[in-house]
């Protein structure tokens, strides 16, 4: 299927329709990929809003959930981008998945210090946030960054890279329902008790 991203061991030649119907589903994943995270970046917005106008200001744990909500969506659309980018210049398939694997992999070694420094200021200006998530996730993080790079200097498979795609998601929608959870704890707090009119 020429222009279609296919699997590793797939050939236009050789795998017939069984190409077809590969090139398609995975060309499906990055596209539903692209959409949800425009959603989740979306649904953001909204959440802010909601904040700001309970307080008329953000505390340090929203503005800290935001960005790293934001920054997880826009970079699942990019990560989804990427390999129909690179197979429409007719990059190599292995070639794809060597530079999307290694592209996260930087990434993640620019990123995930700074957000554990974000999450200690927040800790020491807010002394009721806990640790306990950023602890599983960052080194969680760095495990996964780690199996990407093998999968960029070894493994060459696009299943691997997916997971990418699927784990920036799924960070975005975790830290977009801890959001509103945590804006849905502060609304009768931010209501208050009426005034007794007797």
């Amino acid at each position: 299927m020429p222009g279609g991203i296919r699997w590793r061991y797939s050939t236009p030649v050789d795998a017939g329709p069984l190409a077809a119907v590969q090139a398609l589903q995975f060309e499906q994943v990055f596209t539903s990929a692209i959409e949800v995270g425009i959603a989740i970046a979306g649904f953001s917005g909204i959440a802010a809003v909601m904040g700001q106008r309970a307080r008329g200001t953000w505390s340090g744990v929203e503005l800290a959930r935001i960005a790293i909500l934001l920054q997880t969506s826009f970079m699942a659309i990019a990560f989804s981008f990427l390999p129909l980018v690179l197979d429409g210049a007719r990059v190599a398939e292995p070639v794809i998945w060597r530079i999307g694997s290694g592209c996260f992999v930087l990434y993640t070694l620019v990123t995930v210090p700074h957000r554990f420094r974000g999450a200690l200021r927040v800790r020491d200006a807010d002394g009721s946030v806990s640790m306990a998530v950023v602890k599983v996730i960052f080194p969680f993080l760095l495990v996964f960054a780690a199996f990407q790079a093998y999968n960029a200097a070894f493994l060459h498979e696009g299943w691997a890279f997916v997971l990418v795609v699927m784990i920036e998601l799924a960070m975005g929608f975790f830290m977009f329902v801890r959001l509103l959870r945590m804006l849905w704890d502060e609304a009768p707090a931010q209501q208050g008790v009426e005034p007794d009119v007797e």
